[in-house]
């Protein structure tokens, strides 16, 4: 479902509905494969019938919505439908940055629920502290992004510095969220936990990370970042 405002089509609730009916799909059917493969084009063609993809075209804020949804499912194919849906590099980094934080809070989901399946466990003090530092990982990370979309307006290169900040810090914390996870649970979950850990490190971000520091650097100290010399 979408509503229209001010010319202007956003996805509903009810879309992002449909992206999690679709994403817990396509969970079930990668059990037991580490790389999503071939489940990839079928994926996004199941989203492209089932109207996600035209109801994500619009708002930003949506779009990383639908992006952090369907990475809950499969990294690989949010991967691929970010990358798809990017009007420029500031944007790509955004969509790749939402999918990132969409694995990261798929990976805390799991461990959370493992952890309290298995009881005793979750009274100790050190599940409960990494949960603390993850859930705290996982907030900031969301609100980084909020913020900087609001900054990363245009293509230009101070919008791809702002787009980077974002992107530079939840690709860390991610890792750590995710890391932290698979040391909390058993062999059980340990395969799924596995999964997301391939699919975070498998697809390289748009700005690379040496490159995406040397931007971000650049523009706090007001160095046009095409001078030549880059480096002095």
């Amino acid at each position: 479902m979408t509503t229209t405002t001010n010319g202007e089509t956003t996805m509903s609730s009810a879309g992002v509905g449909v992206a999690a009916d679709l994403a817990a799909d396509f969970e079930k059917r990668r059990a037991g494969r580490v790389d999503a493969g071939d489940l990839v084009a079928e994926n996004l063609a199941a989203l492209d019938a089932a109207g996600v993809i035209a109801a994500a075209d619009g708002d930003g804020a949506h779009r990383r919505q639908v992006l952090r949804t369907v990475a809950g499912g499969c990294g690989a194919t949010a991967f691929a439908l970010g990358a798809a849906l990017a009007a420029g590099r500031a944007e790509a980094v955004l969509h790749h940055a939402a999918v990132q934080y969409g694995l990261a809070e798929r990976a805390y989901a799991v461990a959370v629920e493992r952890v309290r399946q298995l009881g005793d466990v979750a009274r100790q003090p050190g599940p409960q502290f990494a949960v603390a530092r993850m859930r705290g990982s996982l907030d900031t990370m969301t609100a980084l992004l909020d913020r900087q979309a609001g900054r990363a307006v245009g293509d230009d290169a101070a919008a791809l510095a702002e787009a980077c900040t974002a992107g530079l810090f939840v690709a860390g914390e991610a890792e750590a969220v995710v890391s932290a996870a698979y040391d909390l649970v058993d062999a059980d979950a340990a395969a799924r936990i596995g999964q997301i850990w391939h699919d975070l490190k498998a697809t390289p971000p748009p700005v690379p990370g040496a490159l995406a520091r040397e931007l971000v650097g650049k523009a706090a100290f007001g160095i046009d970042p095409d001078e030549t010399p880059r480096w002095v």
